[in-house]
């Protein structure tokens, strides 16, 4: 019997987790492959439709579902990227970041988001990675944190005009409530880590 490693321990190297989640993207890819061959692309109605819980499924499945292979493919490149430097201290922030980005930006998109809309795509995790790095650099300041937040706002600072319902958005067909609630929802876990690594510095009122 082959050995599996756990996902959620530390893999030896890097480049380990790195190669573990590039497959995880592959799977964006088998989805909409599969969405195209076998379900006509109709998989994509299972998104976030605004106050419509008939469709309640989709503040899961949404992440997952892509509306074009040009969508699918801008986002494997930002997940990648942004991925791969949250990947640098491990699989837990990855994973908290996800769910968490997933998470608020789907309530946001379920509340405030226009009537009558399909809101899918892995966009939200996206500005997910791009806060929780960015908050990292505000809030821990070391070299590393500052460099990766510098780095993210030099590369991706271009897309904050995306998380406002401005009329390029608009045009686009752009989830701009979607976007900002996955930025909001990475923010507010470096915001966490902030609180947490600061809490044993706080002194014990019960000693």
């Amino acid at each position: 019997m082959p050995i599996v490693r756990d996902p959620l321990q530390k893999p030896t190297t890097y480049w380990e987790r790195l190669t573990q989640y590039a497959w995880i993207i592959a799977g964006l890819w088998i989805i909409e492959i599969s969405d195209r061959l076998l379900f006509g692309g109709h998989l994509e109605q299972h998104g976030i439709h605004p106050r419509e819980f008939s469709h309640i499924e989709g503040l899961f499945f949404a992440p997952f579902l892509h509306g074009s292979w040009s969508h699918l493919i801008g986002n494997s490149i930002s997940l990648l990227i942004l991925g791969a430097a949250i990947l640098i201290k491990g699989w837990r922030d990855l994973l908290l970041v996800s769910a968490a980005s997933a998470l608020v930006a789907g309530i946001v998109v379920f509340l405030i988001g226009s009537s009558a809309t399909n809101h899918v795509g892995a966009s939200s995790i996206i500005f997910g990675y791009f806060g929780f790095l960015v908050g990292m650099g505000l809030y821990q300041r070391n070299g590393l944190s500052i460099l990766l937040a510098v780095l993210v706002v030099f590369f991706y600072g271009g897309t904050l005009f995306t998380m406002f319902p401005t009329e390029a958005t608009r045009a686009a067909s752009t989830s701009w409530e979607g976007h900002l609630g996955g930025a909001i929802g990475g923010f507010l876990i470096a915001k966490s880590r902030r609180l947490k690594k600061a809490a044993p510095s706080r002194p014990n009122p019960f000693s």
